[in-house]
């Protein structure tokens, strides 16, 4: 029934959003005091000086991590601070505009049957509201004019937020589907590309080099023994050699080059427009690099080699065949004594 609880990130931007509304709210109350100060409404001058100071409290419990806490404190004084409004001065004050704001609220942040809840509470605040405003009428009334410029106040303020509301929904929005598209393309552990991005980059290189008749070059690296490096010094030592042989990878190649992880300890490298000869260049730079370097892990120092296999792509060649090909080039480099570039 959806009851899962929310997660660290939710919490922070639930109290994000809470603190920053809490924030406008003290501002509006300053606000509220000063109008009803003018208009001679002691009581509600009181009235909104206390809800001043509870919007206080909510940011200051924010500051100390009672989320729950605060969300609570926050409804406390805004159902009844809503309902006195209403009662005291009427159905055209305003102040059920208050209660709205929170429906998409509570649809962002609430599971179902929270949803179903307030909205129920929602229609039954309303509907007697409006039964004892046609009942009794306002309790306190103000004049006529005072009365329209503080419904088109709160009317003001019920559309600020709701477009605030809106704005922060769509971001969250956004930076969900950003975040959705990296995991899709890139490799977690190196951050270079994963193989599926690396295939789609395949299609349109290979697509251009054949409309081109253009040159277009495919790497394929081994890290060499690293299966030995794992069982020696564990997983984590493998992964610190990982990222740091796809930091000197990526330093050696182009902007126009795709460089990915294709799985385990092997690496891809498209070089589009390259001939063989500058494709080797490349190679023997990212090969020097694993050789030279050293990682420190748990006061041990990692070393590790690489064997590389190249090829380039013929006009009538699949991506499998081109595949095929660098890896016959690679595993010649390993027959070769590792640590080396061939080509096919």
């Amino acid at each position: 029934m959806d009851r899962r609880p929310l997660s660290t990130e939710a919490k922070g931007i639930l109290a994000v959003f809470v603190g920053r509304i809490a924030l406008y709210a003290a501002l509006i109350h300053v606000v509220y005091v000063l109008f009803f100060w003018a208009v001679g409404a002691t009581l509600l001058v009181w009235v909104n000086l206390g809800s001043l100071l509870v919007f206080v409290a909510v940011r200051r419990l924010l500051h100390m991590r009672r989320l729950r806490l605060a969300v609570t404190l926050f409804w406390l004084e805004v159902l009844p601070h809503v309902a006195f409004g209403t009662l005291t001065l009427g159905w055209d004050s305003g102040y059920h505009y208050a209660l709205l704001m929170f429906v998409p609220f509570v649809a962002l942040t609430g599971s179902r049957r929270q949803v179903r809840g307030f909205t129920g509470l929602l229609l039954l605040l309303l509907l007697a509201l409006e039964v004892l405003q046609r009942e009794f009428g306002p309790l306190a009334p103000i004049p006529e004019a005072y009365l329209l410029l503080l419904n088109w106040f709160n009317l003001a303020i019920f559309v600020v937020a709701l477009s605030v509301l809106t704005t922060l929904y769509r971001r969250k929005i956004a930076d969900a589907e950003q975040r959705l598209r990296t995991m899709a393309t890139v490799d977690a552990l190196t951050g270079l590309h994963n193989r599926h991005f690396f295939e789609q980059a395949w299609s349109l290189a290979a697509a251009r080099q054949r409309r081109d008749t253009g040159k277009l070059c495919l790497l394929m690296v081994d890290l060499d023994q690293f299966k030995q490096l794992n069982d020696t010094h564990g997983h984590q030592a493998g992964d610190r050699m990982l990222v740091e042989c796809g930091r000197i990878f990526q330093a050696a190649v182009r902007d126009i080059d795709t460089l990915a992880r294709w799985g385990g300890e092997e690496f891809a490298l498209l070089l589009p427009g390259a001939t063989l000869a500058q494709a080797r260049a490349v190679a023997e730079r990212m090969r020097a690099g694993v050789e030279a370097l050293v990682v420190v892990h748990q006061g041990a120092e990692l070393r590790c080699t690489a064997s590389f296999g190249l090829t380039e792509m013929l006009p009538a060649d699949s991506m499998d065949q081109v595949i095929m090909r660098a890896d016959q080039a690679l595993y010649t480099s390993k027959v070769a004594g590792r640590n080396c570039v061939h080509s096919v």
